[in-house]
Formats: C-alpha cells, structure tokens, sequence
C-alpha cells in the first residue's frame, strides 16, 4: 500500500465500520475531520519501563517514542495504539512531545497525539506518555489480552505504538491493530514480586526484580509473567534459533518440538529464515492463540490436538504478520488464510468448515461467526487449490517473491494474489475467474 493510501486508512477503515453499523461517525478522530493528517508510515524507537504490582493487578508504564517521519508528506498528529486504553482503565499521568506537556485524547484503543507543529517528512520528534492501568480480573472474550488470570500476567499491546486508527474489535476473531515495524526495542520492567517473564525480544539481564528486555525489528512488544512459570528450551533443527516454552500447565515439550518442525518445515518452503535469533511460546492466561514478533501465547485449556495446531499456526506468523506485514483489520485474508494455509499443509489436513462459501476480500467485521471459518479456512483451501493447479514449484516461488518484497515492510490480500497470478501464467493457468469470484472488490 502506498503512504497516500495508507495515511487515508484510518478513514477508509472507520467509514466500513460506520456502514456495518459498529461504529458511529463520532468516533472519527477529532483531528482526522479537522483535515489533520497522520501517517503509519513513520520509524519509531520505544524505550518502555513498566511497574507491575502482581497483588493489585497493575501496571505502570512510561514510554518514550522516538519517532522521525518517513511518510514523504508532512503530519499534524499521531495515532499511537494500546489494549491499555480499550481494556486496561488507562490513566494518562504525563504526556510530553519534545518536553512540552500536551493533552492527549483516547479513543476506544487509540491515543490521538497533537504536534506543537506540523512535523516535515525527515524531521523527529520525542513523545513520552506515562500511565497507570489495571490488569482485568477474567480471560474471557478480549479480556486475556490484558489480564491477570489463571496465575498469569498476559500484556498486549501495552507499549503505545505508532498505529492506524482502529476500533477496538470485541469478537474472539480477527485482529484490530495494525502496527509498523520498529528497528528498536528496549524495555525494563520490574515487578514487585520475582515473576519469570516470556517476552518478545531477547533478556539482556535481570537484577534483583527488574528484568532487562531488547528487541529489534518488530511490530510489537508483549509479554506474559508467572511467579511459577516453568520453562523448557531447545534449538531450531538447524541451530540457528533459541526456542524456549513457559508454561504452568501446558505440556511443553510438544510445544518445542513442534515449533521445531514448523520452523524447519516454513523455512525450506518460504526459502526465508526465521527472522529472529529467539522464539518464546508461553502459555497465556486465556483465549486460544494469538502471535508477537517471536513470541506466541497458547491459551491454558487448550486439547492436545488443538495445542499442536496451534503452535504451528502461530509459528506461520512469524512470517506472515512479522516479516511481511499487512492490513490486518480490513485485509485479513493476506496474513490468517496464508498462516492456516502453512498450518493445514504441515498436517495434511485441510478442512474448509460448515460456513457458506463466501467472498474473501472484505474486513474482519463482515464475516460475524464465520470469519474463522471463512478467511481462515476457506482462504486456505482456497490458496491449496492454486497450489495443486499451478504446482508447487510455482506456488512456492510466488510466496519466496512477495517475501523478498515486503520483508519487514507491509505487504497486502493483492500483492499476493497478484504474486501468485504472475506465477500462474508461466504454469499456463489463468486464476482471473477464480479471483472475481472470490475477490470482487479487487477483481
């Protein structure tokens, strides 16, 4: 996506919102119908330090943003995003930009930044936000994002993180963030009891109760915290990959071994290595799965079977979501049907579920109940059916070309259609007719 279409996504998303009825015009950022422009496409750097009261069940945090503006047109404010504000009761304590206090608004997950002045494209600016929330009480629905439950800490989305503009998503499916990639990452945190923490990122040291965290390349920072934590770890087949699980319940070494064999599996498949040096499974304290930049969680009820299936569809992630980003709310078929895609593929099995056969182009608030089913499935039988028409010498080759492109950039549903379709050709199969059937707002 271009940085002109990007820049107008807040508006775009929040008018498909408006017609389906979930969001009313209010909920338009105040500086967005004042004709402000904003951007995602914008390098930051985020130097995080949390306070964690286990006993309370709160955190406190204080970011600072270092954030220069690549979009190639100047900004008049920010959008940061964080599950602190939609989940955790945010209070705002101190927001600076460039040592000078200014008033922030929240939205739903969205904290609306003025700028003093507009911000050129090649020019800097510092924003500090301090802020205390708490932690909910239950895992159910959302909740686990932002929780302490079950004897664990699970903290999404805590840092405040250059962002699109984007309602807060109730249902269990479908993700409600879209996030660029930082080259630099380092937290502290520091608990006011010894808890073992899983984390994105690498540990740089841990003195006493503060821990240490550095990360680099990511669209995010989570983290998941446990006074008895258990952990078990191992290497990728190949060496290269430090692979550790932290469970409390979960049984972890089918966790390792099969992240050992999705990794091993995506890699000579995608031709692209793993792109972190780390990757931490833990389990969480709720909900099914959800993925980080080298860091899952696993929900702590979860059969063995699904256990399994799981693991593998959130390694897939690590490709597709935090190598080659995408519009995860109102493109959802270019990261979730290409992970259930690898998912099915490493187990032989794929299943297009009981829903209707239904388009594959539209955002997550289309599907209701049948998103898993739809974009997950459906999109990966879909995408199998290529593969088996076009053979896999091509199929893999169109995959391994819109990597390359889009690594650690954001790719989209049509630069992969579009990837694949130019390797169809040279197979001699057209996918034209199948892509209107099932793409119309592209095709």
């Amino acid at each position: 996506m271009s940085a002109t279409g990007r820049a107008v996504l807040s508006g775009r998303l929040a008018s498909c919102l408006v017609a389906a009825g979930l969001i009313a015009l209010a909920a338009m950022p105040a500086a967005a119908e004042a004709g402000g422009r904003t951007s995602i496409d914008l390098r930051a750097t985020y130097d995080a330090r949390a306070t964690i009261d286990w006993d309370e069940g709160t955190i406190v945090v204080r970011s600072m943003a270092r954030i220069t503006n690549t979009s190639g047109r100047a900004i008049d404010y920010l959008v940061l995003n964080s599950f602190a504000a939609a989940l955790g009761r945010m209070e705002i304590l101190r927001a600076e930009v460039d040592g000078a206090r200014v008033a922030i608004t929240v939205e739903d997950q969205n904290l609306l930044v003025p700028l003093a002045a507009r911000l050129a494209h090649g020019a800097a600016t510092e924003v500090l936000i301090k802020y205390r929330a708490h932690f909910r009480s239950g895992s159910a629905g959302r909740d686990y994002h932002f929780s302490r439950a079950n004897g664990i800490i699970s903290c999404l989305r805590w840092i405040p993180w250059v962002s699109d503009y984007t309602p807060f998503w109730e249902s269990d499916w479908g993700e409600q963030m879209n996030t660029a990639v930082s080259p630099l990452v380092q937290v502290s945190i520091t608990t006011d009891i010894p808890l073992t923490i899983s984390s994105t990122g690498s540990r740089l040291s841990s003195d006493g109760l503060r821990q240490v965290f550095q990360a680099r390349d990511v669209r995010d920072f989570n983290f998941t915290a446990a006074p008895d934590f258990e952990t078990l770890a191992g290497d990728s087949f190949d060496g290269d990959t430090r692979i550790v699980v932290y469970s409390r319940t979960l049984p972890r070494q089918p966790m390792l071994e099969h992240a050992q064999q999705a990794i091993e599996l995506f890699e000579q498949r995608l031709g692209e290595e793993y792109p972190y040096p780390r990757f931490t499974i833990s389990e969480a304290s709720g909900g099914a799965g959800h993925e980080s930049p080298g860091h899952v969680w696993l929900g702590p009820t979860l059969s063995t079977s699904q256990l399994a299936r799981l693991v593998v569809h959130e390694t897939a992630h690590q490709w597709f979501y935090a190598l080659v980003g995408s519009d995860q709310p109102n493109e959802p078929f270019a990261d979730e049907a290409v992970a259930e895609f690898l998912t099915s593929a490493f187990f032989h099995q794929f299943d297009s579920g009981d829903c209707p056969s239904d388009r594959l182009d539209r955002d997550i608030s289309y599907y209701g109940g049948c998103l898993y089913e739809v974009i997950y499935q459906q999109g990966s039988v879909f995408l199998e059916g290529i593969r088996r028409d076009i053979g896999a010498r091509h199929f893999w080759a169109a995959l391994r070309q819109y990597i390359d492109r889009h690594r650690f950039r954001f790719g989209s549903t049509e630069e992969l259609l579009e990837a694949l379709r130019v390797h169809a050709e040279v197979a001699g199969v057209d996918l034209l007719p199948r892509y209107e059937e099932r793409f119309p707002r592209l095709y």
